[in-house]
């Protein structure tokens, strides 16, 4: 655990997102200083509390993540975790380039983002490299589902968790349900098709009777409305696989470099600060 003087403050435009993280980070001994929901406050807050470490989300309203970056003076620049859905080659170059120490791709765990400040802290003070952290489909596909509002404690939300993982490995199998993907996941779990196929369906059921209206719009669209039911377990499925997708495609992102000898990189297609 880190000493409490360790000072952070956190820029992130999901509210309780926010508060997780902060819950986190007080929990791991560090002293959360501020929290914005915006960039204008973000920049706000940075100018008066000076905090050691910054965590900010690079699409914040009113004024963006990389905006609030260009505005820290380089003399007392923080130590600074970027947090983002989208990551490119010329996000990551430009946050680079303006001196972040760290881009973790969301949907993330909040715990997992203060762990991620431990490592920035202690980590080699020669260590100048961004580092870019690719969360895994399992994580990824767990924190979605917890967003929609998929109750963990359920049995069908493992069986979920696991047909969206089998879907983003084989997109094939969403084309016959019934012969393959419910019995992998039975097989999986020692149980029947049938089983998994019901226990499914009520997870849906239940994260659309206690989700959030405006998550399950972001993520499902025109399947939240009164004219359209709840998506059929196979539509869920693969919504779910199909942006996990399009996410992985969009990345593109080269293997960080983690030498503490800049010179010591030899990747010609490098990203990041070695050269």
């Amino acid at each position: 655990m880190l000493e409490k003087q360790t000072t952070v403050l956190v820029a992130e435009g999901n509210e309780s997102f926010r508060a997780a993280i902060s819950k986190a980070l007080q929990n791991g001994g560090y002293n959360v200083v501020g929290t914005a929901g915006d960039g204008n406050t973000a920049k706000e807050l940075m100018n008066a509390l000076h905090p050691s470490v910054i965590i900010l989300d690079l699409m914040l309203p009113k004024l963006d993540g990389i905006s609030v970056l260009r505005s820290l003076p380089a003399e007392t620049r923080p130590k600074i975790l970027l947090l983002s859905a989208f990551a490119t080659e010329f996000i990551a170059s430009t946050a680079a380039e303006i001196g972040a120490d760290y881009l973790m791709l969301k949907p993330c765990a909040a715990q997992a983002v203060a762990m991620r400040v431990g490592e920035i802290l202690t980590a080699a003070t020669n260590d100048n490299h961004l580092r870019v952290e690719e969360v895994s489909n399992e994580t990824a596909i767990t924190d979605i589902m917890h967003e929609i509002g998929v109750p963990s404690h359920i049995q069908g939300f493992k069986y979920l968790r696991e047909a969206i993982i089998l879907a983003v490995k084989d997109n094939d199998v969403i084309n016959a349900m019934t012969k393959e993907l419910y019995p992998q996941v039975a097989s999986t779990f020692c149980t029947t098709p049938a089983r998994v196929e019901r226990s499914i369906r009520h997870a849906i059921e239940v994260a659309w009777e206690r989700g959030d209206l405006d998550t399950l719009q972001r993520f499902f669209g025109y399947s939240v409305s009164n004219t359209k039911g709840k998506p059929t377990n196979s539509e869920f499925i693969a919504l779910i696989a199909d942006r996990l997708l399009l996410q992985s495609r969009n990345r593109k992102l080269k293997s960080a470099c983690y030498s503490s000898a800049p010179f010591l990189c030899t990747n010609s297609t490098c990203i990041h600060r070695c050269r």
